[in-house]
């Protein structure tokens, strides 16, 4: 796995991600779009992922003083390893609503879409995929929040077990410095590029109005 801006030796992306500014994923209505949800059979989604590009909204979790993650080892293709929470969005939801919707499915928690922040958006390909045939993989654009959980909602998991062996709290540096994906690694720098910009322009106010 490899990070394609890195690769083609473009400075500053993939280390600091987007300016700090720019996360954000504002939806555009035009019309009255009225969403249509159907449910396809996997031969017929298959079809659909070998012409489609699927959008989802993932959630990277994190404590309140944002020094460890919560991450979910998940059963199937195409990441059948510690990950994000999250999954597909559907046609007319925002990614906030997407991502409430996934984790009232994937952890059992019911949480407004006020409490999740955008990180960065990003573009994943996959060689691997849950339907056949599997090695046609998959492609996704992802919109990764940040969900700070409190330790009252924490206790109150309740792990969807269809789609995670496992999950667990890692120490930030556990996770920057092990074998995790490194879409993982990314979120957390990006985070960080984000709080970082978020003291500056605090600190940058409190001197504009001394």
């Amino acid at each position: 796995t490899r990070c394609l801006h890195s690769a083609l030796g473009l400075p500053g992306v993939c280390r600091g991600g987007l300016a700090p500014g720019m996360q954000r994923t504002p939806q555009f209505v035009t019309g009255d779009f009225a969403p249509h949800h159907v449910y396809l059979e996997d031969v017929e989604y298959g079809r659909a992922l070998d012409a489609l590009v699927k959008a989802v909204s993932d959630v990277l979790v994190v404590s309140s003083d944002e020094a460890t993650v919560f991450l979910g080892k998940r059963k199937v293709e195409p990441q059948p390893d510690w990950w994000y929470i999250g999954g597909r969005a559907r046609p007319g939801e925002t990614p906030q609503q997407a991502a409430v919707r996934n984790v009232r499915r994937e952890l059992g928690l019911e949480l407004p879409p006020s409490r999740f922040e955008v990180i960065a958006n990003y573009s994943f390909v996959w060689h691997m995929r849950a339907q056949e045939p599997a090695d046609h993989g998959t492609a996704d654009i992802s919109t990764v929040h940040c969900l700070t959980l409190r330790l009252e909602e924490a206790s109150r998991v309740k792990l969807d077990e269809k789609e995670y062996d496992d999950a667990r709290w890692f120490q930030i540096e556990e996770v920057l410095q092990g074998e995790f994906h490194p879409a993982l690694k990314q979120a957390i720098h990006d985070l960080r590029a984000k709080r970082a910009f978020q003291q500056l322009a605090a600190a940058s106010a409190q001197a504009d109005d001394a």
